[in-house]
């Protein structure tokens, strides 16, 4: 079985992940720098972007994340499963 990659829209990164393994660990663990806090789905600082692909999500807090982002293919990089190949693409910093 192919292991699935995620790839960075504009920071031309392709990442060679486990199937299941969850976003946020993925792309800490190779060194890709990438904002996060709580890791449970609460605060909503590891906010990215879907392009394509399919991820499993775990429960995460309203708060979080909410319906409206959600359909906007927003995603929290801490509740993500990676489930095949993926493009995501980060989000710019809140504030700037």
């Amino acid at each position: 079985m192919t292991r699935p990659v995620v790839t960075i829209e504009g920071l031309d990164r392709r990442l060679i992940v486990e199937p299941g393994e969850i976003l946020l660990t993925a792309l800490l663990s190779r060194g890709v720098r990438f904002a996060y806090s709580c890791q449970s789905g609460a605060c909503g600082a590891c906010k990215c972007r879907l392009v394509a692909g399919e991820v499993g999500t775990l429960t995460h807090s309203d708060g979080a994340l909410s319906a409206a982002e959600s359909r906007q293919g927003i995603i929290l990089a801490c509740r993500s499963q990676v489930q095949g190949d993926l493009t995501i693409r980060l989000l710019p910093a809140a504030g700037h």
